[in-house]
């Protein structure tokens, strides 16, 4: 079995082929897939533009087919490294949620935090009212479905929804009833 260890409440293992983050050796999620970025050789204007925009942001042009399928031409010993080396990342730049997809990020930031990581109970809600107020819809609307603005104050959550300009505060409705209609199940 492999393992990586980021620090010490963070650390990565394969298992049976699978990589999965451990928090104070607890098994907390399983990294499903690895997102690709594919370049045709941009131009180097877009490549400044695409390094500025979160994973969230660039997750729309980047290539989804290892989501799609169990068996991939990655091994998962690559993979496995890959996820570590992201992990890293993640942890030395003080848990910046723009360098992991929103999924994965607050997540591990909320039980990295309640764990007693010192750096992440600084950041935590600091990240939530950051990435809020970047405007990415998609980040906007997971932070609200599942909860992260619960980690504000009231004050802070309504100061949030407050400063929303019209058109995007009607766009993340629209978002948030379009995800509770999918949801629904009819018997």
């Amino acid at each position: 079995m492999k393992e990586f260890k980021i620090n010490d409440l963070l650390t990565v293992k394969l298992e049976d082929n699978k990589t999965i983050i451990y928090i104070s050796n607890m098994k907390t999620l399983q990294c499903k897939y690895l997102l690709l970025n594919e370049t045709d050789g941009d131009s180097k204007k877009e490549k400044e533009t695409s390094e500025k925009l979160s994973i969230d942001a660039q997750s729309k042009n980047l290539n989804h087919s290892l989501e799609l399928i169990d068996k991939n031409d990655i091994p998962p010993e690559v993979e496995f490294w890959a996820h570590s080396s992201n992990l890293q990342a993640w942890y030395e730049h003080k848990y910046d949620t723009h360098l992991l997809h929103s999924n994965l990020a607050f997540p591990l930031l909320k039980k990295l935090s309640q764990a007693g990581d010192l750096i992440a109970k600084q950041v935590f809600k600091k990240e939530i009212v950051k990435r809020f107020r970047s405007g990415n819809l998609s980040v906007m609307t997971f932070l609200v479905k599942e909860g992260f603005l619960d980690e504000l104050s009231i004050e802070e959550s309504d100061d949030l929804f407050q400063e929303l300009d019209l058109e995007t505060y009607k766009k993340l409705q629209k978002r948030l009833s379009e995800t509770e209609k999918r949801e629904v199940f009819i018997i």
